[in-house]
């Protein structure tokens, strides 16, 4: 059930986050979250924790509870791209980009045409295939030849 003055609270979260007044955001989501379990609800929306998920990771650089948070929400509605969006983003934060590029990927089979993990992916570019298919990409073989690759293409 929606509460109404943390639905507020989140709306103005939204604003303030696009209006890159990120510090401003998180205490918006925060006080959504807040407001929903003074309210009695048992949990917050997934939508509420993603995005004080986001802003813990890129405003307070806390990437383990980041990435808690959007883990969490990315679960409980897992139709929902832009909790994929957020979760992504927040790996990236963490240097964890193959599970970034793992959670853009799911959710861009949620929305194929979803414009902030269509940019995501394009900023974050494309690997090769290893040079020795049957070796794990991170051999000391793959990374050495890979190296040697890149070099002689450049």
């Amino acid at each position: 059930m929606l509460v109404p003055s943390a639905e507020e609270s989140f709306r103005r979260g939204l604003i303030a986050w696009s209006e890159d007044r990120k510090r401003e955001a998180m205490a918006f989501f925060e006080a959504a979250i807040e407001l929903e379990r003074k309210l009695g609800e048992s949990s917050p929306q997934a939508r509420y924790l993603s995005y004080y998920g986001l802003c813990l990771g890129l405003v307070r650089r806390q990437w383990h509870e980041a990435v808690r948070f959007c883990r969490e929400a990315a679960s409980r509605e897992q139709f929902d791209p832009d909790l994929r969006w957020n979760l992504a983003r927040v790996l990236l934060g963490a240097g964890r980009r193959g599970k970034a590029h793992e959670a853009l990927r799911k959710g861009l089979r949620l929305q194929s045409d979803h414009p902030g993990i269509r940019r995501e992916l394009r900023r974050m570019g494309f690997r090769r295939r290893p040079v020795v298919g049957f070796l794990p990409r991170h051999n000391a073989i793959n990374v050495y030849l890979g190296r040697l690759r890149r070099k002689r293409s450049a």
